[in-house]
């Protein structure tokens, strides 16, 4: 099994902050059956500004604590680079680094603004040889109100990541339901721990594509954990033609409809 969303580096951002930590979130990915990570830092989130330079500073840290503790668990470089103007040229300069030296790049966009010039930016990637790949749409406010934002940015060739714990519950059963519908409408293409600790934050991959199978069958698991596994080795991944979803609130309207002619 393959996490390609992680913030598992110590004392780059708000993961581990120390070596025990560390080795308790990486202990825990081995439990859920994870053999490999995309370590995937905050970059230019906040006070988060983690150079490529840095990045494998501390993945050379993080290895040989893997073999100090005999961990079998291979951990790779990577970003979650929050959407800025300079994304373009920071991928050219190395300043920023895309999923294990692939054509994938890890965009986040904030929880509450999706900005105008997001489509440009993301085709310009594109025409730079790269897939963006957004990370938890099902968390971004603008996107849950509006997900035709989410389904024109996928039909012009980005790909989405669903979080697990959104898809467990664990954040509530609103973003389940949105996680669930998005990856139904070949919205979402991918899932990943994004753990930061093994206690508040922790890897759930296992679980969530247990719900995934529960709840929308077998065949969506294989095609999401061959993608996962796909993103890491700088393979075609899989996708369907995207599918609108409706919003909750349209949703709800319906329901409240068919309530009030009911009574007739």
């Amino acid at each position: 099994m393959i996490d390609i969303h992680n913030h598992v580096l110590i004392g780059i951002d708000d993961g581990p902050q120390t070596e025990e930590a560390a080795v308790a979130l990486l202990k825990q990915a081995i439990d859920n059956g994870i053999t490999d990570i995309i370590a995937t830092p905050h970059h230019h989130s906040g006070a988060f500004f983690n150079s490529e330079s840095k990045i494998i500073e501390k993945m050379e840290e993080l290895t040989k604590i893997i073999e100090k503790h005999q961990l079998d668990i291979k951990v790779h470089p990577g970003q979650e680079i929050r959407i800025n103007g300079d994304m373009v040229s920071e991928l050219q300069s190395g300043v920023s680094l895309s999923l294990n030296q692939s054509q994938y790049v890890l965009v986040e966009f904030s929880f509450t603004d999706v900005p105008n010039y997001v489509e440009s930016l993301l085709y310009d990637l594109q025409m730079k040889g790269y897939i963006p790949v957004i990370a938890h749409p099902e968390r971004c406010k603008p996107i849950i109100k509006n997900p035709d934002r989410l389904y024109e940015i996928v039909e012009k060739g980005a790909i989405a990541q669903i979080t697990a714990s959104s898809i467990t519950g664990a954040l509530g059963d609103d973003l389940k339901e949105v996680s669930l519908k998005m990856i139904e409408n070949n919205l979402a293409h991918v899932i990943s721990s994004d753990a930061h600790s093994a206690e508040i934050r922790p890897f759930l991959l296992k679980k969530a594509y247990d719900v995934v199978s529960e709840e929308l069958g077998e065949n969506f698991t294989e095609v999401l954990q061959f993608n996962a596994d796909a993103i890491l080795h700088n393979k075609e991944v899989r996708v369907k033609p995207p599918q609108k979803m409706e919003t909750q609130q349209k949703k709800g309207k319906k329901q409240k409809k068919k309530k009030f002619l009911g009574l007739f």
